[in-house]
């Protein structure tokens, strides 16, 4: 009898567990083995995260002195849709080894943040090269997109070797 009463008690209150774990966040994280580039995101979701110099696709971190290097997020879905527009910032630190910010960008959107949706299927950021760095001296990268109208966030974050040119 105390079996059954406990079992009406404690019923409603799995059910509620159960209801509130099944409403869980998007998220995840992806890693390119061959570059390095660790992608997290939460409440957007993203095909694929990939690194791109002279218009290929790159299979390693190694960037010459001076050269641009794109970090693109593939196929992004997710974003808050307000009045036909989505609202996108863009986030960008390179720091040495030591941790010394060499560049910190708060908002690279700023000011031209508002796009139509299917033209932020791709979010993308170019990263440039060049003094302070040095040769041979490995550099993080941090590239931060972010949902202005939700709380969805795509964090790509990746280690670079500096290479004199090939």
């Amino acid at each position: 009898m105390k079996a059954i009463k406990f079992l009406q008690v404690i019923s409603p209150l799995l059910v509620l567990l159960l209801a509130y774990g099944c409403d869980h966040k998007l998220a995840g994280v992806k890693k390119d083995l061959s570059t390095g580039l660790v992608t997290t995101y939460k409440d957007i979701e993203l095909a694929k995260a990939l690194l791109v110099m002279n218009d290929e696709v790159l299979n390693h971190a190694d960037i010459p002195i001076g050269e641009k290097f794109i970090v693109i997020n593939d196929d992004v879905s997710g974003l808050v849709t307000k009045n036909g527009k989505v609202k996108v910032g863009c986030y960008l630190k390179i720091a040495d080894k030591s941790g010394k910010i060499l560049l910190e960008e708060k908002d690279l959107f700023a000011g031209n943040d508002e796009f139509l949706p299917k033209d932020a299927r791709m979010l993308q950021c170019t990263v440039t090269t060049g003094e302070p760095m040095k040769w041979e001296e490995n550099y993080n990268v941090l590239v931060s997109f972010w949902d202005k109208q939700g709380k969805g966030r795509i964090d790509n974050s990746v280690t670079i070797r500096m290479i004199d040119i090939p």
